[in-house]
């Protein structure tokens, strides 16, 4: 009977090594299973660095309780050494140590706690103060980013240009995120570079972070919000100040634009199977804050699939799945993009 459970065990134990090991074979984007140990920027570091504090102080009262309540029941066992004393009934040392070290670590935890809420706070992170003043570059990049059902628009306004589904930022400057959502409650994340922010619906939330060297990055959406929830992933691309410019410059050449009118057709639900995107050259100016003040009035004209099979309308489920298609914009040229590889 004792072989046999241990045989379980050691099964059971091998089983999931084995899930553990077959993960990274999945069609997850999440590839590298110790993505924390290479963020890329003062917020991404920020938030890496909180999470081990607050991990290690906690580890301060979980290992030595499990550790005493393991030597309390070897101890105190039928057959053990342990003493019974009836006249027992209190320690100043055991009340010292239960109601100290707890108080002292409250006491460090805010600390750390409000530190790091100013370090990675989303309007104004002081994380990035230092970084910006050592790369002389004061301008921050402003983008305007919006999510749809199921797809990312972002705006750049002083370059009047736009991608779908792919987001390009340039190393050693500051990155000036407005965001919003045209339909429902979204979350905007980008793991190893940007903490998640929530997108909501006729509102408006800032997000901040400075990228310190070239790469391509996983962006996701975090919150379920319909069938077309799981191919909400995309693409950031880290490239050098040089080939920003560069990638800027043929952009605007696209012939594609972006008005209200292109907007509300870009807006309907779309499940983005394919990974597409396209650039776009003509962006209708303040196209941002005409879609808060749609969303607001109740004016947005979104038309809701009824089931899920009724979604299923983009032309990738027209043949095999899986097989995708190129990149393209609405000419059916291909879209231009920088070539990257990722450095970590």
């Amino acid at each position: 009977m004792k072989t046999t459970t241990i045989q379980r065990g050691i099964a059971a134990l091998a089983l999931a090594m084995l899930v553990l090991a077959l993960a990274g074979c999945s069609g997850s984007p999440v590839q590298d299973p110790f993505w924390f140990l290479h963020p890329n920027g003062p917020i991404a570091r920020a938030s890496i660095f909180y999470l081990i504090v607050d991990v290690l102080l906690l580890l301060i009262v979980i290992v030595p309780a499990t550790a005493l309540v393991i030597w309390t029941f070897f101890r105190y066992r039928k057959g053990g050494k342990g003493r019974y004393d009836p006249t027992y009934n209190h320690s100043v040392i055991v009340e010292v140590v239960v109601w100290g070290v707890p108080l002292l670590l409250v006491v460090v935890l805010s600390y750390f706690s409000y530190q790091g809420a100013r370090d990675v706070a989303p309007f104004n992170p002081q994380a990035l103060k230092s970084a910006v003043a050592k790369s002389g570059n004061k301008k921050p990049l402003r983008i305007d980013v919006i999510s749809t059902d199921w797809q990312w628009l972002f705006i750049y306004p002083d370059e009047g240009i736009a991608m779908s589904n792919r987001l390009v930022v340039p190393t050693g400057r500051k990155i000036s995120m407005n965001l919003t959502s045209a339909t429902v409650t979204n979350d905007f994340y980008v793991l190893k570079l940007v903490n998640q922010i929530y997108m909501m619906p006729g509102m408006r939330t800032k997000q901040h972070f400075f990228v310190e060297r070239t790469g391509t990055y996983q962006g996701f959406s975090t919150e379920f919000s319909g069938p077309g929830f799981s191919w909400m992933n995309y693409k950031v691309l880290a490239v050098t100040p040089g080939k920003f410019e560069d990638w800027v410059q043929r952009a605007r050449q696209s012939g594609n634009q972006m008005n209200w009118q292109d907007f509300e057709k870009f807006a309907q639900p779309t499940i983005n199977t394919g990974d597409r995107w396209s650039l776009y050259s003509q962006v209708q100016p303040n196209l941002f804050s005409k879609l808060i003040h749609e969303v607001k009035a109740g004016d947005m004209n979104i038309v809701w699939p009824a089931r899920l099979s009724e979604n299923m309308t983009t032309h990738e489920f027209d043949r095999k799945f899986g097989t995708g298609s190129a990149n393209s914009d609405k000419n059916g040229t291909t879209a231009d993009h920088p070539s990257q590889s990722n450095s970590d």
